[in-house]
């Protein structure tokens, strides 16, 4: 999937925040198949440990990431507080490296994946899922 400009032209809101190490596109933006009901599906992951800072955060940058993409059609999450290990292997799996700070995706994805694999497994033993 290619990057339009509009994606292309959210970086300098990531960069100004120190926290901001990650953002992913993902969902149906991601994937090309835009339809007439389709979002902007964007996860962040933040170097905050304080949950209300991380909070307040979102929040401030759904703000700046509407204004610039001039709809109210966003989704925005941060990654260090999805609970579920498959959405969050899916965002990065499928998703699309839209801004990175430092070389954080090599050491956030394989903690990523690790959780995955190791809940999938746990699925498996108890017959919950398909190998």
């Amino acid at each position: 999937m290619k990057i339009t400009e509009e994606i292309k032209n959210l970086t300098p809101i990531f960069e100004k925040y120190s926290e901001v190490k990650l953002v992913y596109l993902f969902g149906s933006r991601a994937n090309g198949k835009i339809g007439p009901l389709s979002d902007y599906d964007l996860a962040v992951y933040l170097d905050e440990k304080d949950a209300k800072k991380r909070f307040d955060l979102r929040l401030r940058l759904m703000g700046e990431v509407s204004s610039k993409l001039k709809t109210d059609k966003l989704d925005l999450v941060i990654l260090n507080d999805i609970d579920g290990p498959e959405l969050k292997y899916n965002i990065v799996k499928e998703g699309i490296l839209l801004f990175e700070k430092e070389p954080f995706k090599v050491i956030i994805e394989p903690k990523i994946f690790n959780e995955y694999f190791d809940f999938h497994a746990l699925l498996l033993r108890h017959n919950l899922t398909k190998a």
